[in-house]
């Protein structure tokens, strides 16, 4: 296996290999730091190109895009607190708190060097245990993955940055706006109030750039009359704080690890990878409270969790045919353009182009690492241009995101509606993350929890007396209710404790 990999990292040598490598993380990083634009749209739109490729080729340009597309995202969250993509809505409350603070550089050194390494991490996973992972998570059932998605809900509160309840009530609003549409069991419509295009739902790219681009920067002109503060980003002071990241290794370790893990759930994607390893970072810290005011533990864990997530998603993809995110589904196209079927014959019948995608994808983190170190302080410099003038530019590229995905006008009136949410969520004081991450998982709870009752004929006894169900519903609980017990308690016995050494 070791000799595949180091011939699969020779094909990447030659110069034209290299350019295409290099090509791929270079649009990625300049698309996922572009709100309004991610890797998911560069992608979509590179796919009808690369069936005039080699096939060793058009994985390495796609797999440099998705790899830029997911580290690149987290630039515009500290510099401009807009994230280029969902993977880095949590980076961007800390990121851009220590923006505010004059501390850019450290941010985009913290976010730059985590996402290497978590990225490293991974591929480490993918080349060794990507069959045995692959298998276990296949035999996982519906209820199983119920289980871990109403986990995820149940942290949405926690992933607010800020208070509890209205944690709580962004997220319910999330869970809401995902009910619209048609019922995936029944076909039924739900809340479309007769509007036919409401039957197919809100789709997350026009609602995450209403929610945070849009009622982010017209909020911003608003409190501030358009100017932008100065974001102070050198490369000296990236590289002087590359080191930091490395304070925190087991932060580095466990996050990687929860991030490659949710990447091998199909479906859950980097956003998810970076929640969980945020919130798990966050309720294990001795001073929770500093998430959200500028933690780098906190920039650590979400972008070391989001890149993660990149090479777990590959497993399945690469061993099962089973895409682990929107992006592989990409991936998959390309190669079945070139008559070669991922699954479990894949390391048989292509091994070359199996260890090839394994090979690709440290090569791309690799340059991703480089480039990014590189090339941060031009795009932080976004940053500088005062919002009355940088807010018609996003507002054109959201646009033409929202629109260049179904090619229909409807997306981007959902963009402007969702707009106004977050300016109103702004102005309530309400976080926008739980309101997204609730929207995303609903879907999927609900599809899975319905097929696994289907399978059970309507009984809800499996959730509780499947070991492994009923162990992830306590644990999740458990997790969750801890920190306000905890916290609950030490308030409570506080001022007794003090008032006693008084005495």
């Amino acid at each position: 296996m070791i000799e595949q990999i180091a011939a699969g990292i020779l094909a990447h040598m030659t110069p034209s290999a290299m350019m295409f490598s290099v090509l791929g993380v270079s649009l990625g990083l300049v698309f996922g730091a572009m709100p309004g634009l991610n890797q998911g749209v560069l992608m979509a739109l590179t796919l009808p190109l690369t069936f005039y490729m080699d096939s060793n080729y058009a994985q390495f340009l796609l797999i440099g895009m998705y790899v830029g597309g997911v580290s690149g995202s987290m630039v515009t969250g500290v510099t401009l607190g807009i994230p280029g993509s969902p993977s880095s809505i949590m980076t961007t409350f800390d990121g851009h708190a220590m923006a505010k603070q004059g501390r850019a550089s450290e941010a985009l050194a913290l976010g730059v060097t985590a996402s290497f390494i978590g990225g490293l991490i991974s591929w480490v996973v993918l080349a060794s245990i990507s069959v045995p992972l692959a298998r276990f998570a296949v035999t996982l059932t519906g209820f199983e993955f119920s289980a871990l998605i109403f986990g995820g809900l149940l942290m949405i509160a926690s992933a607010g940055g800020g208070n509890f309840w209205k944690g709580l009530v962004a997220g319910f609003l999330g869970i809401l706006v995902a009910l619209v549409g048609l019922d995936p069991v029944g076909n039924d419509a739900r809340f479309t109030f007769g509007i036919e295009k409401l039957e197919t739902g809100f789709s997350i790219f026009p609602v995450m750039l209403g929610i945070f681009a849009i009622g982010h920067l017209i909020g911003d002109i608003q409190k501030d009359g358009g100017g932008g503060k100065q974001v102070d980003v050198r490369l000296a002071d990236i590289l002087a704080s590359v080191g930091t990241a490395f304070r925190y290794w087991g932060n580095l370790i466990r996050s990687s690890l929860i991030g490659t893990w949710i990447g091998i759930l199909p479906g859950i994607g980097a956003n998810i990878g970076s929640v969980i390893a945020y919130t798990v970072t966050r309720n294990l810290s001795k001073e929770p409270k500093k998430f959200g005011t500028g933690a780098k533990e906190g920039i650590v864990a979400s972008e070391a969790g989001n890149n993660s997530t990149i090479g777990g998603a590959l497993i399945p993809m690469i061993t099962l045919g089973i895409p682990g995110s929107a992006a592989d589904v990409i991936l998959m196209a390309a190669l079945i353009f070139h008559n070669i079927e991922p699954g479990p014959l894949l390391m048989f019948e292509h091994s070359d182009t199996f260890f090839g995608i394994v090979a690709t994808y440290l090569v791309a983190n690799i340059l991703m690492f480089a480039l990014l170190l590189a090339t941060c302080r031009y795009l932080g410099r976004m940053g500088e241009i005062p919002r009355h003038i940088l807010a018609p530019a996003i507002f054109v590229l959201a646009i033409i995101g929202v629109y260049s995905i179904n090619n229909q006008l409807f997306d981007v009136w959902v963009m402007l509606a969702f707009g106004a949410v977050g300016m109103a969520m702004r102005w309530a004081s309400i976080p926008a993350a739980p309101f997204v991450i609730g929207y995303v998982l609903t879907p999927l709870l609900e599809v899975k929890v319905r097929s696994s009752l289907m399978e059970s004929d309507g009984s809800w006894l499996p959730f509780l007396t499947r070991p492994l169900t009923l162990g992830i519903l306590i644990f999740s609980l458990a997790f969750v209710l801890y920190p306000l017990v905890a916290r609950a308690v030490r308030e409570r016995l506080g001022p007794n404790r003090i008032d006693h050494t008084a005495e």
